[in-house]
């Protein structure tokens, strides 16, 4: 038995621009199909196990999303996997401001950067996304969902005792292994508490801080994380910020590329409190020029295009 959903969208929503506009989309337990446009991810609603679902929005821009769900879910299912999905897509934020802030990106639709299902599973991407090549990221990632989550990604007590050794051998995590377990402990007792991170009532400051706080987490994954909460005044600052700034200045890069960072914050604070929305416009426009555009990419060779060795060639 299967069930197919329906969730509304915002005026103007275009699903494959909104899924295709940050990286997460190509790491399990998401399976981009460039050809139907489709996004494949698999979610595990409380008392269904891992469940497929298949989500396009047939009719077009601001139409539905249509969930096709490989196995019948009741109405608390149902419910558990709209709202991952409303969180994945950021189908709830306000981009009136942003948009008025940057032409550019109201005319593109760009706004509404693809995030994952939960904090726990955006601060366990965060981490294997630093001090590491891109493909490597996604083998991690499609390792803790195949072995871990039995193809949906793992939960906090699924990982929570696990043995650091064989997290490490397992999902090809290496040292992260600890911290990512550390993580999950922290989720299963409660001193991570996720309405505390999402709530508004909190300054950027209080969330930088708190997230600096959690073991693993140094300035460049704490900006990462503010992002994916929905706090775009802080920019990342890592070697491909870099590489991006002095091609698009025409600048060469200093032997201590950390004297750059003023001049990077500088370029993106007239878009305050937008500053990384502002700079990941410009970063993933860089990408489409040279790969085409994203909901085109084929996500088995995609990996590929994301190494210094061709990102460092003037497009």
């Amino acid at each position: 038995m299967s069930s197919r959903l329906s969730l509304a969208t915002p005026e103007g929503f275009a699903f494959n621009r909104a899924v295709c506009s940050y990286g997460y989309f190509l790491l399990a337990p998401n399976r981009w199909r460039p050809a139907e446009q489709a996004l494949e991810h698999t979610a595990a609603p409380e008392g269904a196990g891992p469940t497929l679902l298949r989500v396009t929005q047939p009719k077009g821009a601001g139409a539905p999303l249509r969930i096709e769900c490989a196995t019948r879910l009741d109405r608390a299912q149902a419910g558990h996997v709209k709202q991952a999905l409303r969180r994945m897509l950021r189908l709830d934020d306000d981009l009136s401001a942003w948009r008025r802030l940057h032409p550019k990106a109201r005319r593109r639709g760009f706004g509404r950067l693809f995030r994952s299902a939960s904090l726990f599973e955006d601060m366990v991407k965060t981490i294997t996304g630093c001090n590491v090549t891109w493909r490597n990221t996604i083998v991690m990632n499609r390792l803790l969902a195949e072995r871990f989550g039995a193809g949906a990604f793992p939960s906090p007590a699924q990982l929570a005792r696990v043995a650091p050794e064989r997290l490490k051998a397992e999902a090809k995590v290496g040292y992260r292994a600890e911290r990512i377990i550390q993580l999950a402990q922290r989720f299963e007792e409660g001193s991570i508490e996720p309405g505390w991170f999402e709530s508004p009532q909190h300054s950027t400051g209080q969330l930088r801080e708190a997230l600096l706080a959690i073991h693993g987490f140094g300035p460049y994954a704490a900006a990462n994380m503010l992002q994916l909460l929905g706090r775009f005044d802080h920019v990342p600052i890592d070697t491909e910020t870099y590489r991006h700034y002095c091609l698009q200045q025409g600048v060469e890069r200093p032997a201590d590329a950390a004297a750059l960072d003023a001049q990077i914050r500088a370029h993106y604070d007239r878009y305050h409190p937008y500053q990384f929305l502002a700079y990941w416009f410009d970063l993933w426009r860089d990408y489409q020029r040279r790969f085409g555009n994203a909901w085109t990419w084929d996500p088995d060779t995609a990996a590929g295009n994301f190494t210094a060795s061709v990102l460092n060639r003037t497009p």
